[in-house]
């Protein structure tokens, strides 16, 4: 079992950079370490995603999972505990949605946020293999803030008119504008 790890706060230089790639052909125990890391911190926080960012890694690796009673989302499902290694994603349609979102690096705030309601995902996970998935509504929107942190991106960012931040939002949190 991995260790619980410190959240990183919004504001700190790590959650503002672009991650690096993981190179899939060297999955390595430090890797595995990283990603277990992620699924023991996620698992006692309160969130349903984490980023290796989140906790000071700057590796494109991110972890989902939630049980859609735990979720306030009316299109939520069960999403098993997942790694993904090197995520991207692409939209399937141009429908959105503004929902509430919020993230363990922002505790206590949350705001309103566009996402695409349906993604094709695409990842690999521990073995090396690379998988290839449509995703809808809550698991799109949670795939899609987790990737903006491997981004440098926080949700804050995206709050606002037509799901951009305002510019009062980039300067009290100290964001990088984009």
């Amino acid at each position: 079992m991995g260790k619980v790890l410190e959240i990183r706060k919004v504001g700190e230089p790590v959650l503002q950079k672009i991650c690096d790639e993981v190179d899939v052909k060297n999955i390595n125990e430090d890797i595995l370490d990283i990603i277990d890391d992620l699924k023991t911190t996620l698992k006692f926080g309160n969130g349903c995603g984490i980023a290796a960012p989140q906790i000071g890694i700057n590796k494109r690796i991110i972890v989902v999972g939630a049980k859609k009673e735990e979720v306030s989302y009316n299109d939520a499902e069960d999403i098993p505990i997942t790694a993904m290694i090197n995520p991207t994603w692409k939209e399937l349609s141009k429908e959105t949605d503004v929902q509430y979102e919020g993230c363990m690096s922002v505790p206590s705030i949350r705001g309103k946020v566009e996402r695409y309601k349906n993604i094709e995902l695409t990842y690999y996970n521990e073995n090396g293999e690379r998988i290839v998935k449509k995703v809808n509504n809550f698991f799109a929107r949670l795939v899609q803030h987790e990737c903006d942190h491997l981004d440098g991106i926080v949700f804050l960012q995206k709050v606002g008119n037509n799901g951009f931040a305002t510019l009062d939002n980039i300067k009290k949190y100290n964001l990088r504008n984009l």
